[in-house]
């Protein structure tokens, strides 16, 4: 009788064991393939992180590890970097409170917040069982999308048109900036654990390249073309780069409602007409106008998520006529005049906390993942300042997937 428990008990465990790695390997498999979900449909990076969330959660509750996660959960937020995202999220849903469009900022919590717990679940979870065979799903995934758009673009949206799908060429924008968020990690696994990786990351690099240069997404050259120049500065000097950054944040933050009037006048006509296909003029008048309105509220803003509504707040009416207008356009195309503007004074400095004690994380990382992870933060800095809504669920989740896999390539062995 004892000889047959304990068989029954090992085959249970046997069971388990197999479930546990199964799903494992599916919430990996379901990371890997964002970039690819991306370039189908442009908004689907939230669907793969959730959906990796999940399985990775339900992997370790199989495991038998759930009171472990959560330890691990209450230390990481119980640091000072936790205790400022916990700050700046109450913040925001304080914030609520004195919103106009109480629905309208409540749905963009949701959307903004719940990608944030996805992307924490997974880098409390995977990055210590990521296997290489993901890290090759997600480099061929990466490969298929960018050929897949080039291919797209090239062809005037051919496949698309005949597939009935959306056929306008900016839906490729979300999906190459998920591309570029992907690459420091991909660069630093193939660097630390690929045999000749840097020939295969320079390869990557340029069809990434090719993929946005195709695109209409101005933001994702200019991501690039940041991220490439912080990666190789923090390889030769990776203190003195966090120490500018960190100058460099600080100095965004605070001129960040004035930034319309400096752009208005620092950028020179001329280089308005260069521009014109990436609408720099409209983006300095966006600006201006949401300038406007957080100098009539600067201390609180007006409520989380109200960018979209701006116009039909209180504050619209106290802003000049000729810059109600573009109160209208959704969001101010600039991450940190949206968090004056919705979060007010005291949002902008939590936010800023939080960036000066992430850079004081990345600083004590290894050399090449310090540079993975700034060039990282430079890309998303760059497109974060001329381009989309800041609580945009895609982008979150394309960041929070990206820092996971730095995370995970950080546990790789080197090559020898």
């Amino acid at each position: 009788m004892t000889i047959l428990a304990s068989d029954t008990g090992g085959r249970g465990a046997g069971a388990r064991a197999l479930w546990a790695d199964g799903l494992w390997r599916a919430a990996m498999a379901a990371l890997a393939l964002m970039p690819l979900g991306m370039a189908i449909a442009h908004r689907s990076s939230p669907v793969f992180a959730g959906l990796a969330a999940l399985l990775a959660l339900a992997a370790t509750a199989v495991d038998g590890r759930l009171s472990d996660l959560a330890r691990q959960a209450r230390t990481a937020l119980a640091s000072p970097l936790g205790l400022a995202v916990l700050a700046f999220l109450a913040w925001c849903v304080v914030s609520v409170g004195w919103s106009e469009f109480k629905a309208l900022s409540v749905s963009a919590l949701g959307e903004f917040w719940v990608s944030v717990l996805a992307a924490f679940v997974l880098a409390l979870t995977l990055p210590a069982r990521m296997s290489r065979t993901a890290f090759w799903l997600l480099v061929a995934a990466s490969v298929i999308a960018c050929v897949t758009m080039i291919f797209e673009l090239r062809t005037g949206l051919a496949l698309r048109k005949s597939l009935g799908m959306r056929w306008h060429s900016f839906i490729f924008n979300r999906p190459v900036l998920t591309v570029l968020c992907l690459l420091p990690a991909i660069s630093v696994w193939m660097l630390r654990g690929v045999r000749h990786g840097w020939v295969l990351a320079l390869a990557l690099s340029a069809l990434a390249f090719a993929a946005m240069a195709h695109s209409e997404s101005g933001a994702s050259i200019l991501g690039f073309a940041a991220g490439l120049a912080t990666f190789l500065a923090a390889l030769a000097a990776p203190r003195l780069v966090t120490r500018l950054a960190a100058v460099a944040f600080v100095v965004l933050t605070v001129a960040a409602p004035f930034l319309g009037q400096i752009a208005d006048r620092a950028i020179p006509a001329g280089v308005h007409q260069r521009l014109a296909d990436d609408h720099s003029r409209d983006r300095v008048d966006i600006w201006l106008s949401f300038g406007e309105a957080i100098r009539r509220q600067p201390l609180l803003g007006g409520g989380f998520g109200v960018s979209p509504r701006m116009r039909d707040t209180a504050v619209a009416e106290r802003v000049p006529s000729e810059d109600e207008t573009l109160l209208a356009v959704g969001h101010p195309h600039n991450t940190l005049l949206q968090v004056w503007a919705e979060l007010g004074g005291v949002g902008a400095f939590l936010a800023l906390a939080t960036i000066l004690l992430l850079l004081r994380t990345i600083a004590r990382q290894e050399r090449l993942v310090a540079a993975a992870s700034l060039a990282l933060l430079g890309s998303a800095t760059a497109v974060a300042l001329v381009g989309h809504g800041a609580w945009q669920g895609w982008w979150a989740a394309s960041l929070g997937a990206a820092i996971v896999w730095i995370l995970a390539a950080r546990r790789t062995e080197r090559e020898t």
